[in-house]
């Protein structure tokens, strides 16, 4: 794909979906494994679990590819100081007004709320939760602005091999394989004392590093349009086998499988060596549904575009403060998950609208100035 060509609508639709896959993903992990006593019902309900474990293969590994191949373009349409100057804004400034104020409810209701004290964030009394992926967003962003472009121009085997075509389909896959080993060997480092949110930021990082490289090399090769879109009967084959061993070794799923929550160490290295081939093969598979459904802009699309960012930021007070009253609903935990998700949903909305009210406060936390000081019909996906 070159910089002229067509824009991609359904990458819009993915970016705002994969981050809203979050919410019922997180008010099901607060209620398992950051409440006390832990929602047990939760975690033995195969749907909650089902859903827990499937979408947590592939949603951040999808997001930040996506992320990687927009870094791609607007840093070759911008120039690297002006893009950085831009990221700077746009994930420091949504980071550090979250942190200072949601970051500090949520270390309060994590507490008072749900009775499992929150660690601290650099010492002070600030919940880091699923902030986490600004920071390392924007860790990459300054990385590849340091690597020199003509380091980053995939030959054309290795763009086959992004297109899982030929035998470099299966190398492609067997590197992401080691890659997810060397996200075991970082588990085995041993922590920064007494900084449980810093050791979590550098591991990310390391881990989700392979997505953001892929998606870099899809923007340099030329190759975003068919990637994006690709049709391959490899895609669904592979997810079935992959799928088939890692279920199991899964530990968001094993307990309602009626298994200990961990598997041993031979079924954690499996798992490790499954989990980013399936993530790969599980984004091109959402990708490709997203671009045959969706072929052009559409109003509600624009507007969780537009929103995704904000509404991803406040959701997680918002879990926080209706999980007590949910659990305690006479409702079967499905209910009471489904019943929590779509009202978690509508509350952020309800809390993006007020934010993009005034530029300071749209500024904040979503990157942009209100609706009235952007151009109308620029998403802010392209700039992610």
């Amino acid at each position: 794909m070159t910089p002229s060509a067509k824009r991609l609508h359904h990458l819009d639709a993915a970016r705002a979906l994969l981050l809203l896959l979050g919410l019922p993903f997180h008010v099901a992990t607060k209620a398992i494994f950051e409440s006390d006593p832990a929602a047990t019902e939760f975690q033995q309900s195969l749907l909650i679990g089902g859903w827990a474990s499937i979408t947590h293969v592939f949603r951040m590994f999808a997001f930040f590819m996506l992320a990687g191949y927009f870094a791609g373009m607007i840093r070759q349409r911008k120039g690297t100081g002006a893009w950085i100057a831009e990221r700077t804004r746009r994930l420091g400034l949504p980071f550090l007004a979250s942190l200072l104020t949601l970051g500090a409810l949520q270390y309060q209701l994590q507490d008072s709320l749900l009775g499992k004290p929150s660690p601290t964030f650099l010492g002070l009394p600030l919940a880091l939760d699923h902030l986490w992926f600004l920071v390392v967003l924007l860790g990459f962003c300054l990385t590849y602005a340091a690597v020199p472009v003509r380091w980053l121009q995939p030959g054309e085997r290795m763009q086959r091999a992004m297109l899982l075509s030929g035998p470099g389909g299966l190398i492609v896959l067997g590197l992401l394989g080691l890659w997810g080993l060397v996200r075991y060997a970082t588990e085995q480092v041993p922590p920064i004392p007494n900084a449980p949110s810093e050791t979590l930021l550098w591991q990310q990082f390391v881990f989700h590093a392979a997505s953001f490289a892929l998606g870099i090399m899809a923007w340099h090769g030329h190759i975003g349009e068919r990637l994006f879109a690709l049709q391959s009967r490899w895609i669904g084959v592979g997810i079935v086998l992959l799928l088939v061993p890692y279920i199991p070794l899964d530990p968001l799923i094993r307990p309602a499988l009626g298994r200990e929550i961990y598997p041993d160490l031979a079924g954690t290295l499996t798992l490790r060596a499954l989990e980013l081939p399936l993530a790969y093969l599980m984004s091109l598979a959402l990708f490709r549904v997203l671009a045959w459904s969706i072929r052009g802009p559409n109003r509600v699309v624009t507007f969780f575009v537009d929103g995704a960012l904000a509404i991803y930021l406040f959701h997680l007070v918002w879990a926080m403060v209706l999980l007590p009253h949910v659990r305690s609903l006479p409702l079967p935990a499905e209910a009471q998950w489904l019943l929590g998700a779509s009202t978690v949903l509508l509350l952020a909305v309800a809390s993006y609208l007020a934010v993009r009210s005034t530029n300071l406060t749209s500024t904040l936390f979503c990157g942009t100035p209100g609706r009235n000081a952007k151009a109308p019909g620029k998403s802010a996906v392209m700039t992610a």
